[in-house]
């Protein structure tokens, strides 16, 4: 593997402001690159390096404390914080859910909150952003608890909650010198506060759902069946792991989202086939069969997962002494996974920042890598990709959307790949 050194001063200098500033001064096909300082902090910059440290010698390490530590205390003890026996016996009997066995139904409810949130558009502007985490949300309520009304205890709390929480695990990973939330500083104190508030109302839905015995195709519903054969998953568990699910369901998708139509609006011929996909599915059964088959809107999806990464970087910890090709890396060493600058590198793909669907996203999997690698690749990848497939057809049938603004959006990183501000788009009903 090739090697250099890292220049971490004026990397560290720019990354403190602005991180995808510093992920592009990268130098590009570098496998891995050491500081001159000597410290314990190693990036693995290529598709191959990463894949050697999160899936070839994955056993050596972990995700770093302060990583685990924040999302923890902000979301909760779930798969996304667990490690080793523990994450293990999380994900045992949580994996089957993600299998999607009653995927047909689950699709079924993602175009249903897909038209039911753009029901009341107009033709005008719209803050797409802000419209796609509210849309996302109605989605994962639907779809994870199996909650329908917008106004119950649940639905008010995700709403209301998650972006209190959201807004102090951005703070906390960009300051981590800031006060743990066992402070009672102001901000940590409404962090707290919210995450009791719906922690407590997705308690009292786990008690509703069991009294009433209804079945369900939803996450929580799947998951309650499971906990019948399954003696060690608690309600708490089954409480924090929806938490997380919310998270990974309504905050990277509604990123995703956001930046696909941004793009979209670019290229209105590009649009309207997507929009021909999602009429195509609409007037069918709308199963998954029917998702699969929407290869337009398939090719959006990817190539924005793979210029916008809703997760710009991966971080692990080296549990032991262990290597990279000749490259010694040593207990406790960070190693950084830098997703944003490989997904763009000019060795790994042609014209890189060129927002082209036709690429091949899948087969010898160079450079992409949205949704992680290896055992900790996220469980519910089949499951966002179903979403931003319906979603996307859904709204490019029903609607055009067009940006006018004489500068692309800024990207942001709070803590998932954002548009900086707003990011207003015309809509006008097709």
């Amino acid at each position: 593997m090739r090697t250099a050194k890292l220049d971490l001063i004026g990397f560290g200098r720019v990354a403190r402001t602005d991180m995808l500033a510093a992920m592009a001064m990268l130098p590009d096909g570098i496998d891995v690159l050491r500081p001159r300082l000597g410290l314990p902090l190693v990036l693995a910059n290529t598709y191959a390096s990463a894949q050697h440290v999160l899936v070839a010698d994955d056993e050596s390490y972990r995700k770093p404390w302060i990583v685990r530590q924040v999302i923890e205390e902000g979301l909760g003890t779930n798969l996304f914080t667990s490690e080793g026996d523990r994450w293990l016996a999380r994900r045992k009997p949580i994996a089957p859910v993600f299998a999607l066995t009653q995927v047909d139904d689950l699709v079924a409810i993602m175009a249903a909150a897909a038209s039911e949130a753009t029901s009341t558009w107009a033709d005008g502007e719209v803050d797409i952003q802000s419209e796609m985490t509210s849309l996302t949300i109605q989605v994962a309520l639907r779809a994870l608890l199996g909650t329908t009304d917008a106004d119950n205890d649940v639905a008010v709390a995700v709403t209301n909650s998650f972006t209190e929480i959201l807004d102090w695990v951005s703070y906390r990973l960009n300051n981590p010198l800031s006060l743990p939330a066992v402070i009672p500083t102001p901000r940590n104190t409404r962090m707290r506060s919210a995450q009791s508030a719906l922690r407590s109302a997705i308690r009292d839905l786990i008690a509703e759902r069991r009294s009433a015995e209804r079945e369900s195709v939803d996450v929580l519903g799947q998951l309650l069946r499971a906990q019948d054969g399954e003696t060690d998953l608690t309600d708490d568990m089954i409480a924090d792991e929806c938490i997380g699910f919310l998270f990974a369901g309504h905050e990277t998708t509604a990123a995703t989202l956001t930046w696909s139509l941004y793009e979209l609006a670019m290229r209105p011929d590009l649009q309207d086939a997507v929009g021909e996909e999602g009429r195509a599915f609409a007037s069918s059964a709308g199963t998954f069969e029917r998702v699969e088959a929407m290869t337009t809107t398939s090719g959006v999806v990817e190539e924005a997962l793979r210029l916008y990464p809703a997760g710009i970087s991966i971080v692990r910890s080296a549990k032991r002494t262990t290597s990279i090709g000749d490259v010694t890396i040593r207990r406790g060493t960070m190693v950084m996974i830098p997703v944003y600058a490989v997904q763009r590198s000019a060795t790994a793909w042609e014209d890189p920042e060129r927002f082209d669907p036709t690429r091949d996203h899948g087969g010898n999997g160079d450079g992409f890598m949205p949704f992680g690698l290896g055992p900790r690749r996220c469980l519910g990848a089949r499951f966002a990709r179903a979403e931003l497939r319906v979603v996307l057809g859904l709204l490019c049938s029903h609607w055009r959307f067009t940006y006018d603004r004489p500068t692309p959006p800024e990207p942001t990183v709070a803590p998932s790949l954002r548009a900086k501000g707003a990011l207003p788009l015309g809509v006008t009903r097709r």
